[in-house]
């Protein structure tokens, strides 16, 4: 009986932590309904820095179980306005067309564990985790330790971008004359409508 007893608990405690609740895998992209982002370069100088600010807001965001989620981005500038939409699935990212065919893999199934990954000649890899240095404009709650991709396309500079999780791209450099350059940085974030949806 006491042989037993030495297999049987291993066995309940493996089954038991088997069967516990897992947290949520980190979405590398913004996804709450209202949330708005505003980016400018720190390259330019003022006043066109201000002038090219790009306004990012998530305008729909679907979350049926069970299947892919699409988040519906509006992109806003004093240029003008453009919207597309977002498809998540098993950590990857990809943006779809008018017609729901897809344009670009943003970020890979299985990210940040799948390391490196290649779309339309343009080789990506991640680089590592960082802390975000401009985490100040954040709520106290939010993640501000991310992960560092680089791409490097068939033709033209290399360039580094920094994902949060619930945020996405916060910053993104680009190698000039063998330094790396901020061309694209996280400058505000707000609601312009109460979050309506749950996380996904």
């Amino acid at each position: 009986m006491h042989a037993a007893w030495k297999i049987l608990v291993p066995a309940a405690l493996v089954f038991a932590l088997a069967c516990q609740p897992r947290a949520a895998a980190p979405v590398y992209a913004p996804w709450e309904e209202g949330l708005t982002l505003a980016f400018e370069d720190p390259s330019l100088p003022q006043p066109q820095r201000s002038q090219d600010r790009l306004q990012v807001r998530v305008a729909r965001s679907s979350v049926s179980p069970g299947a892919p989620r699409l988040v519906q981005l509006d992109l806003t500038s004093l240029r003008g306005q453009l919207s597309f939409v977002a498809r998540h699935q098993d950590g990857g990212i990809t943006l779809l067309g008018e017609d729901g065919r897809a344009l670009a893999q943003t970020l890979p199934p299985g990210f940040p564990e799948t390391a490196t990954w290649e779309d339309r000649g343009t080789q990506f890899r991640v680089i590592g985790r960082a802390a975000w240095d401009g985490a100040a404009i954040l709520p106290a709650t939010a993640a501000t330790v991310g992960v560092w991709v680089e791409a490097r396309p068939l033709q033209g500079p290399r360039h580094r971008t920094l994902y949060l999780p619930n945020l996405g791209e916060v910053e993104s450099q680009e190698e000039r004359a063998g330094t790396w350059v901020t061309v694209n940085r996280l400058v505000a974030r707000g609601f312009v409508d109460l979050p309506t949806s749950p996380r996904p």
